[in-house]
């Protein structure tokens, strides 16, 4: 059984954010979960959020604490356009990862994106390339 406390302040605001407690049974033992958003709206073509959680699990097995932070920016360059970037942080792997993201809408009935990931790992105080990717996809409704 797993319990939720929340408190949220509206997204249509210019500062918003939400703040959640997991709580309850987790396989062998107990979890507890932290989760928080705060984004900033300076303008309507700009989003700035930062994110956190931190799981603490308390197991037979033994015990954990694992923490994730990251950051968001995004940008509505135009009602077609927007270009999007979030960075994370993972105490647990010690990596660093970042998903950037176009998209664009060429039509009522069609986007294209354009997605780049790139992740690095923390190995003895150096920097190691964990990997990269590029996606591109390209959706389209055909009516009739």
């Amino acid at each position: 059984m797993r319990y939720r406390v929340e408190q949220g302040f509206a997204a249509k605001r210019p500062l918003s954010g939400q703040l959640t407690w997991w709580f309850g049974g987790f396989y062998t033992g107990t979890l507890d979960q932290i989760i928080w958003t705060a984004t900033w709206h300076p303008s309507a073509l700009i989003a700035l959020e930062l994110t956190g959680e931190r799981d603490i699990g308390d197991l037979r097995e033994g015990r954990f604490v694992q923490a994730v932070t990251g950051a968001r920016v995004r940008f509505n360059v135009s009602p077609d356009m927007q270009v999007s970037s979030y960075w994370q942080y993972d105490t647990q792997t010690r990596s660093i990862g970042s998903n950037s993201k176009l998209r664009w809408t060429f039509r009522a009935v069609g986007d294209l994106f354009v997605i780049y990931n790139h992740n690095v790992r923390e190995i003895t105080d150096r920097w190691r390339l964990d990997s990269n990717q590029l996606l591109v996809k390209l959706q389209y409704a055909f009516r009739y």
